[in-house]
């Protein structure tokens, strides 16, 4: 999917919705992509997990220091 293949996205968007099965999706994209696609569905239909900040360590402690980016002429 990465090359933006636009029969590859509207594959993945119809199985993302349920109108293509696994068996139809490995058959369209082939096994590699499949198992990404599926792995991906899985994570986004997942609950997303509560975590608690953790209380022993600050991650912002101290000064913050600024960080001089080069400007496009730099480059």
């Amino acid at each position: 999917m990465s090359d933006g293949n636009a029969d590859t996205q509207a594959i993945a968007t119809a199985y993302c919705d349920d109108g293509v099965s696994v068996d139809q999706l490995t058959a369209l994209v082939g096994a590699k992509t499949a198992q990404r696609l599926r792995l991906l569905k899985a994570d986004l239909e997942d609950e997303p997990l509560d975590l608690a900040a953790p209380e022993d360590i600050d991650v912002y402690d101290g000064d913050a220091t600024a960080v001089e980016t080069a400007s496009d002429n730099d480059r």
